[in-house]
């Protein structure tokens, strides 16, 4: 029998490489981890990008600044030098004059960062004598292969067994609109934006079901390539997202530790309130020495137009520091989340989700200002559909049925729609065959709030017994569950440094004696809250 590879990684986007990248550099210059093989599964042409970074129109950005970009948790700046030792032809390519630090960069540049990690791990990898194995299949099964907890990989391009699998999936298509799927005009995701602009009539009449920061990337796209005819972005809250402060803070903003959390739950698990939370949330933004503003941190005006308006005046004149206190969570929010029972995630989820959902993830002042000009020019509306909104195909296009600000039912035709609702978390109705088949076997489960079911500690899959199946780690959207905020890299690299950091201490350990072995293994205890 050949012998197992040691790790298989299923995805190769910016989340897989940014485990693998970390996990090489964890592995150090110990040579005892010579003959390692890790094989790589990338259905996709290149390994790096993934779709939030593929080659795509440069109007996409980052909602990130360029200075806190990178694949290395513990490096925030690498993303940065990277652009620094490339020059500024790398820059030119994509239209950007100058390299700052605060500046929100085009997405395809990032993900031209992350094949240049992928390479150089790759160089890092051979120096240790690792061999990676990038296989262009997708993985449709998961199977045991022995009674040693070794596993079988099934795809098109053969099987292949493995004593260990981290599931970096990548995000899963909207299910919404399911009616829609195969008709014409209809695109299930604005992106490639490039092929949106591509695939329309300049003045083609367009809907954008959604107004969140894919919406955005849509509607941009289209009006830098060109496009003349009507834009309507729908949404139910009809609510463009918060847009990003321009201005310094006074102090910074010192992100919470998992310590902190706990000392909130004096020792019980699952017992934050969203009052307790909130309440904290206010203490850290008094020490940051601003006052607490609720009409400010909801969001002023009766229509889009003007809640855009002002929000370009309040990120353009003060510091904002509740968005400092939102993003600083980015450190420790599944901590949050872990300690919340699940009445008060219900309740979130019922009451407080789409609002924190909007006000949390900010977009760019440069768009901003484009959609500013949109709407004032009338070439873009904004419209709230509430519950009452409709789609269906017609002879030469679609029908749009929502409820206007008036309260009357209004139809309007349209030749194009884009579904910028977003990616779906939901693994119980997802199409994927991988997934599909975890599930039905019960090897995983989907977890209430998105994703799949996992251990807390490792990020490893719960079975349908609730057993940690050890041989199957989860990263990315599909750890949603587990850990609420998935959507950012910055979380989802630090989540893939401690799944690194701790396989590289199995494997270190795998190789000295068993007393020296035990004395490198971590106190389980030390992380719990």
């Amino acid at each position: 029998m050949e012998k197992p590879a040691d790790l298989a990684v299923v995805g190769g986007g910016s989340t897989a490489i940014s485990f693998l990248a970390q996990l090489i550099a964890a592995l150090g210059d110990e040579a005892r981890n010579g003959g390692r093989q890790i094989l790589v599964f990338e259905p996709r042409l290149h390994v790096g990008p993934g779709e939030p970074y593929a080659p795509d129109l440069a109007s996409n950005l980052l909602n990130i600044p360029a200075g806190k970009m990178s694949a290395y948790a513990n490096d925030r700046g690498h993303f940065l030098r990277w652009i620094e030792n490339r020059g500024a032809a790398i820059l030119q390519k994509y239209g950007v004059n100058r390299l700052e630090a605060n500046a929100f960069l085009p997405r395809p540049l990032f993900g031209e960062y992350l094949q240049d990690v992928w390479t150089e791990l790759l160089g890092r990898a051979r120096q240790l004598g690792i061999d990676i194995r990038r296989v262009q299949a997708r993985v449709e099964d998961i199977v045991p292969a022995s009674e040693d907890g070794s596993v079988c990989l099934q795809t098109p391009a053969g099987n292949f067994i493995v004593r260990r699998v981290v599931l970096c999936n990548g995000n899963l298509p909207s299910v919404s609109y399911t009616n829609l799927h195969d008709c014409p005009g209809y695109f299930n995701t604005p992106y490639p934006v490039a092929d949106l602009a591509a695939s329309m009539g300049r003045e083609a009449h367009v809907a954008v079901i959604g107004t969140s920061l894919s919406a955005v990337d849509a509607i941009v796209a289209l009006k830098e390539s060109g496009h003349t005819g009507s834009i309507v972005a729908v949404s139910r809250s009809g609510r463009l997202p918060a847009v990003r402060s321009t201005v310094a803070l006074p102090m910074p903003v010192v992100a919470p530790s998992a310590q902190q959390i706990a000392t909130m739950c004096n020792g019980k698990e699952q017992c934050l309130t969203l009052e307790a939370i909130f309440s904290f949330l206010l203490e850290r933004l008094d020490a940051s020495g601003d006052a607490l503003d609720l009409a400010d941190i909801v969001g002023q005006g009766d229509t889009a137009k003007e809640m855009l308006q002002y929000e370009i005046i309040a990120s353009s004149t003060r510091a904002r520091s509740w968005q400092a206190v939102a993003i600083s969570l980015n450190d420790a929010i599944e901590h949050l989340w872990r300690a919340m029972p699940d009445t008060e995630r219900r309740r979130f989820q019922a009451e407080w989700r789409s609002l924190w959902m909007t006000r949390r993830a900010t977009f760019p002042m440069v768009n901003a200002l484009k959609i500013q000009s949109y709407l004032n020019d009338g070439s873009l509306e904004i419209a709230q559909a509430g519950s009452d909104l409709s789609i269906s195909a017609i002879a030469g296009g679609f029908a749009i049925r929502l409820r206007g600000a008036d309260g009357r039912l209004a139809g309007r035709h349209v030749d194009f729609v884009v579904n910028a609702t977003g990616m779906s978390t939901d693994v119980s109705v997802c199409a994927d065959p991988l997934l599909r088949s975890l599930l039905a076997r019960g090897v995983a489960c989907a977890d209430p709030y998105g994703g799949l079911k996992l251990d807390f500690h490792t990020g490893c899959l719960l079975d349908a017994k609730g057993g940690v199946v050890q041989s199957i780690s989860v990263l990315g959207s599909l750890a949603a569950g587990t850990y609420f905020w998935t959507v950012s890299l910055d979380v989802n690299a630090r989540l893939a440094f401690e799944q690194a950091a701790r396989l590289a201490r199995e494997w270190s350990a795998a190789t000295v004696p068993a007393e020296q072995a035990m004395q490198q293994l971590p106190d389980p205890a030390a992380a719990e809250l």
